[in-house]
């Protein structure tokens, strides 16, 4: 007959999770130290939202770098990650969807940088000289500086900025005129049609970059999400100032009924972005 202890039972409990308990398992992430930024940054509009940290950078000019990476056991590598920021991807208001433009011979770079290195021990100063392109895309980029140590701990969304880059070769945005519709806020039925007519203007061709573009997104109010239409128009073969567009919009048969916010937006070349001009369109 099996005699159920109680006592010896919760004994051996104990016995094991104190043997257990000499393993210590490292879960804190390391940290970085910023010493100094140059340029140092500043408070600034990104994606309609006001961010804390934004460098603000032109074509040809660096971005230094000096941190210090610490770690209560012992550090293993650390990325710098600079990419785009054109779609305003993780960002709300002012998102614009991202439509590829035309590979011409003139079209400028898009500043890009993964780079990964090893470090150790518990604490790795590291300085770093970061240089923008010369003809780089101007807009908006994301910053991120990120360290992992031997038990790969991190801190996914600690260092994360952005960058505002201007290419001084032209830093002037286009403007977009509406003719049409003359109304900001429309009621339309699904399967009928808009029709938008006016111009962009700019203080150069529009073809000088290679990105240049016009183009209607539509942005789901309920949700907030903002997607591209059909409706899009590069500038690769306007060698001119102006463009005059004129175009008709179908309102989809898939669209729930309800209120749209459809927005034009344009850039230059360089990507200097217009101011959007929007309407309210409620679907019927």
């Amino acid at each position: 007959m099996k005699v159920h202890n109680p006592m010896l039972a919760a004994l051996t409990m104990l016995i094991f999770l104190v043997g257990c308990g000499d393993t210590q398992v490292d879960i804190t992430p390391p940290t970085m130290d910023v010493v100094s930024y140059t340029p140092q940054p500043v408070e600034d509009e990104i994606c309609g939202t006001l961010a804390p940290q934004v460098f603000r950078l032109n074509n040809g000019q660096d971005l230094q770098i000096d941190v210090v990476f610490n770690d209560d056991e012992a550090l293993s590598q650390y990325k710098i990650d600079i990419h785009n920021n054109f779609d305003c991807h993780g960002h709300g208001g002012g998102s614009a969807p991202n439509i590829p433009v035309v590979n011409v011979d003139n079209l400028t770079v898009d500043w890009s940088v993964l780079d990964i290195q090893d470090i150790s021990g518990e604490s790795a100063p590291v300085m770093r000289t970061l240089t923008v392109p010369d003809n780089v895309t101007a807009g908006n980029y994301h910053f991120q500086i990120q360290v992992i140590d031997e038990s790969g701990n991190d801190s996914p969304f600690a260092n994360f900025n952005a960058l505002k880059i201007q290419n001084l070769q032209d830093t002037v945005a286009p403007e977009i005129i509406v003719e049409e519709p003359s109304m900001q806020s429309i009621e339309i039925n699904k399967g009928e049609t808009i029709r938008f007519r006016g111009q962009v203007t700019d203080n150069r061709a529009l073809n000088m970059g290679g990105n240049g573009l016009l183009y209607l997104a539509y942005t789901d109010l309920s949700s907030g999400n903002t997607f591209a239409t059909d409706q899009a128009f590069g500038f690769e073969l306007v060698s001119d100032a102006i463009y005059s567009f004129d175009f008709e919009y179908v309102i989809p048969q898939t669209l729930v009924s309800r209120t749209y916010r459809y927005s034009l937006g344009a850039h230059d070349g360089v990507r200097n972005v217009a101011p959007f001009v929007f309407f309210e369109v409620e679907v019927l």
